[in-house]
């Protein structure tokens, strides 16, 4: 009877859709074709979901292919099924593309911080896959993965990739709210928000009263700090949205462009 193992699992993390559990982001991790025919030479199993894939193996036979095996190279690549996922990653250039070298040389688990990155003229056309174009807005990775011969064996070895997400000023417009009202934003930690209120705005023929904040704020799915509306320590809105990721826009404050987050309230 088979007996059958895994010997290597890939995970990809997002700081965004990570902030305070253990949760995959939404990627899809596609070999290449070089790579599909490893598979089948070595009768490696693929099981995937997204967010992680899953190298499965009889045991008998992969030993006996593996020691005839003087290095294995692996390519993988990384495509988000979230279509927000490009605009609220940290990269250099909006339609960069993650180049990512993961090479065992003594242990077999590796934590990799996404921080390599080029620009999406360099490719070619390895990434073609069954000879369809992988290339669009939503590709965002490609993975290389070296295991030396002393470390091609049964042992399961992980890989764990983290894209970091962006940071941008939040500015809220508070609609429908009485113009003379002191009202400030207060964190949920007790510590004075560091928001500051700015001229009002026309929106939609209603006066919004404007706020942002001093400082850029990581953009997060859950965030550990909420944000009230208050009046003379009175809640107004208990808890308020935190921003859309489609909503994000390029603006001139004080004479610097800032990445700025728009959140509209309605405050009845």
């Amino acid at each position: 009877m088979a007996d059958y193992q895994s010997i290597l699992s890939i995970k990809v993390q997002h700081e965004y859709y990570n902030s305070f559990k253990d949760e995959l982001a939404p990627f899809d991790i596609i070999a290449d074709e070089n790579t599909e025919i490893l598979f089948r030479q070595y009768g490696i199993l693929v099981k995937s979901r997204p967010g992680t894939i899953q190298l499965v193996v009889d045991a008998e036979s992969f030993t006996d292919l593996a020691a005839l095996t003087q290095e294995f190279n692996l390519m993988f690549y990384l495509v988000s099924t979230d279509s927000v996922v490009r605009s609220i990653t940290g990269m250099p250039n909006a339609f960069d593309i993650a180049s990512i070298n993961a090479e065992f040389t003594q242990g077999n688990s590796m934590q990799i911080s996404v921080d390599n990155w080029i620009n999406c003229d360099q490719l070619n056309e390895f990434t073609q896959h069954q000879g369809t174009t992988i290339y669009n807005k939503n590709f965002i990775g490609i993975l290389s993965i070296h295991i030396p011969k002393k470390l091609f064996n049964l042992d399961k070895k992980t890989i764990t990739l983290q894209f970091n997400t962006i940071s941008t000023y939040w500015k809220y417009y508070l609609c429908s709210l009485n113009s003379t009202a002191n009202i400030n934003i207060a964190g949920s930690s007790g510590i004075a928000s560091s928001f500051t209120e700015q001229a009002n705005e026309q929106i939609l023929n209603q006066t919004a009263r404007v706020f942002i904040s001093d400082h850029r704020i990581p953009l997060m799915k859950v965030c550990a700090e909420s944000f009230s509306l208050l009046s003379d320590k009175k809640t107004i809105v208990k808890l308020l949205p935190l921003p859309d990721a489609n909503n994000t826009s390029i603006q001139l404050i004080d004479g610097s462009m800032r990445l700025t987050s728009h959140i509209y309230v309605a405050c009845n």
